[in-house]
C-alpha cells in the first residue's frame, strides 16, 4: 500500500501535542473518541492506495509550441478587429481543433513570456490567452532571435513552433536559420499582416517618422525565406481556409505508429479510514441508545409512509400551533411529504394566521375521496371566502360541505346565515359565523395516512395538527374553533333557496373521481 498524499500526515504532530495537553485536564472517553476520529480523517487525507498492474495505453499525441506576437505593430488594422485579435481568434480555433495534443504558449516582443505550459486542457489554454493584453507589456519591438533562443530552451528533443506575427525588421535570415537548427526547430510562420500593410497610431493620431512621414507597418518578407530555408512552412492569415490547411498539417504530422506508454493506476482506499472517523465522531457526541434509534432508523426500508425528517418537522409544528404561531407551523407542516393531510394542516395554519386567500388556494389542491374530510375542506374553504367577503361562493361551498355531511350543524348554521343575509336585501351587518375546522391528534402517536378517521362531535372543529406522517385508524378530538353563540330562533326562520337544497338533495359522497 502506498499514500498518495504522504505530507498530509505531518498533521498528527500537532494532533498528538493537542491530545497530550488535553489528556493531563482530562480523560474522558468522549475527548479520546473524538482524537481518534481526527487520527482516521488525517490517514484518509493522506489518500491510501494499493498498486495496480502497470498497463500499456496507446499514444498519439504531439507537442506544440505557439508564439503570439504582442509587438506594438501588432494593433495595425490592415486585418480586422486589428492583428493582435485576430491571431487571437486563430489560436483558439487551433487548439479546439486538437483537443488530444498538448500546447505551450508564449507571447513575445523583445522579450519572449511564457503565458500558458505545456498542457492538453484547452480551456487553461485558451484563458491564459484572454489575459494576455498588450496594453501592459513595456517592450514593443519584435525579436524573432530572442524568441528562438527562449523556445530553444524548452525540454522537448524536436520543437514544433507555430508563429502568429507580421515579421518585425529582422533581415538576418542566415543567422536566424542557424538558431533554428542549432536548436532542432522547425517554424511554421503565420504571416499576420498584409503585403499593403497600414499606418501605425497612437491614440486618434497616426505615427511619423523624423522625415515626418507615416509610419506604415508590412508583412516582413524574410519570414517566407525563413520557412523555406529551415524546413518549415508558410501560411497567410488572411487567406481563407489558413488556419484549417494548419490544422490539416499537424494532423499529418502525427506518427502512424502509435507509440505505447506504460500507464500506472491505484485502486484508492480513502474511504475507509474516512467511514471509521465517522463512526468514531458520532459515538463521541452521543450516547449509544441515543446513536441505535438513527441507526435503525437508517435500516428501515424506505417503503414506509413517512420520511425520517417528517417527525421533527411535525413536532415543531404542532408545538407552534400549540402555541398560536400559526404562520410558523403552516411554514413547518408545507415540508412534510405530501398528502392531503398535510396540505389540509397547512392551510388551516395559515387560516388561523389570516393568510385566506394563501388557505383557501391551498384547500383547493386537496384530492382525496373521503367524505368526511372533503366536507371538512369545503366547510374551510367556505370560511376563507366569507373572510374575502365571497358571500356567493362561500355558499355554494356550505351547500357542497352539507351535501357529503347532512349533519354538519356547523355548516347548516353558516349557509341559513348567510341565506339570511341575502333575503334581507339590505346593508350587510358584522357577521357572526362559525369559524373554520380543526382535525386534532396526538403527534407522538398519529401517523399519516389519506384515510385517518374522524371523529365528529356536536359543534366540533377538525384540528390543523393533523399527524401528515404515519398511517391511519387513529380517533381524533374535536373541539369548536372560538365559542359562537346560536343566533336567536327568529333569525331560523329563513329559508335556503331551492338552489342549496337541489344541490344538498344530489349528494356527492359516492363520486367516482377525487375533488
Amino acid at each position: 500500500m502506498v499514500l498518495l498524499n504522504a505530507w498530509a500526515l505531518f498533521a498528527i504532530l500537532p494532533l498528538w501535542l493537542l491530545y497530550k495537553r488535553h489528556i493531563k485536564q482530562t480523560n474522558t472517553r468522549q475527548i479520546k473518541l473524538l482524537y481518534l476520529s481526527l487520527l482516521f480523517m488525517i490517514i484518509a487525507l493522506s489518500e491510501p492506495a494499493l498498486k495496480n498492474a502497470p498497463t500499456k495505453q496507446n499514444f498519439n499525441s504531439q507537442d506544440f509550441i505557439i508564439a503570439i506576437d504582442a509587438s506594438y505593430s501588432m494593433m495595425a488594422e490592415d486585418i480586422k478587429p486589428n492583428r493582435f485579435e485576430a491571431a487571437k481568434k486563430a489560436i483558439k480555433k487551433l487548439l479546439k481543433l486538437h483537443p488530444k495534443d498538448r500546447f505551450t504558449l508564449f507571447a513575445f516582443t523583445s522579450n519572449a513570456l511564457l503565458i500558458s505550459p505545456p498542457t492538453t486542457d484547452t480551456a487553461i489554454a485558451i484563458n491564459a490567452l484572454d489575459t494576455l493584453n498588450p496594453k501592459y507589456i513595456l517592450t514593443k519591438s519584435t525579436s524573432l532571435e530572442n524568441l528562438f533562443e527562449t523556445v530553444g530552451k524548452v525540454s522537448f528533443k524536436k520543437k514544433k513552433l507555430i508563429i502568429f506575427s507580421d515579421g518585425g525588421d529582422d533581415t538576418d535570415i542566415a543567422k536566424l536559420v542557424g538558431i533554428l537548427k542549432k536548436y532542432h526547430i522547425t517554424p511554421y510562420f503565420v504571416a499576420t499582416a498584409t503585403e499593403k500593410g497600414a499606418a501605425l497610431k497612437k491614440g486618434n493620431a497616426y505615427l511619423k517618422n523624423d522625415q515626418n512621414e507615416l509610419v506604415i507597418s508590412k508583412i516582413n518578407p524574410a519570414l517566407q525565406d525563413i520557412a523555406s530555408l529551415s524546413g518549415g512552412r508558410y501560411y497567410k492569415l488572411i487567406s481563407p481556409g489558413a488556419i484549417d490547411t494548419l490544422s490539416d498539417d499537424i494532423t499529418d504530422m502525427h506518427s502512424t505508429k502509435k507509440s505505447l506508454l506504460q500507464v500506472q493506476s491505484y485502486k484508492e482506499l480513502f474511504t475507509i479510514p474516512l467511514l471509521i472517523a465517522i463512526a468514531l465522531f458520532f459515538v463521541s457526541i452521543t450516547k449509544l441508545h441515543q446513536l441505535l434509534p438513527l441507526l435503525l432508523l437508517a435500516a428501515l426500508p424506505y417503503k414506509s409512509q413517512a420520511g425520517v425528517l417528517d417527525f421533527y418537522y411535525l413536532d415543531k409544528a404542532t408545538k407552534a400551533y400549540n402555541a398560536k404561531n400559526y404562520k410558523e407551523a403552516a411554514s413547518y407542516f408545507s415540508k412534510l411529504r405530501a398528502t392531503p393531510q398535510s396540505y389540509y394542516n397547512t392551510a388551516t395554519a395559515y387560516y388561523k394566521a389570516g393568510h385566506y386567500k394563501k388557505a383557501l388556494a391551498l384547500y383547493s389542491r386537496i384530492k382525496t375521496r373521503d367524505p368526511k374530510l372533503k366536507a371538512a375542506i369545503y366547510y374551510n374553504m367556505a370560511s376563507a371566502a366569507v373572510k374575502i367577503k365571497k358571500y356567493d361562493e362561500a355558499k355554494r361551498l356550505l351547500a357542497f360541505a352539507l351535501a357529503l355531511d347532512p349533519d354538519d350543524k356547523d355548516a347548516l348554521y353558516n349557509l341559513t346565515q348567510l341565506q339570511k343575509l341575502h333575503l334581507q336585501n339590505k346593508r350587510r351587518p358584522k357577521l357572526r359565523l362559525r369559524g373554520a375546522k380543526e382535525q386534532k391528534t396526538k403527534s407522538e402517536n398519529a401517523r399519516q395516512h389519506p384515510q385517518n378517521k374522524q371523529k365528529k362531535g356536536g359543534s366540533s372543529n377538525r384540528s390543523s395538527t393533523q399527524q401528515t406522517s404515519g398511517s391511519g385508524g387513529e380517533k381524533q378530538n374535536t373541539k369548536k374553533q372560538g365559542s359562537i353563540r346560536r343566533a336567536k330562533n327568529r333569525q331560523n326562520n329563513y329559508k335556503m333557496g331551492y338552489k342549496a337544497y337541489e344541490i344538498i338533495n344530489k349528494g356527492y359522497a359516492n363520486e367516482k373521481e377525487p375533488w
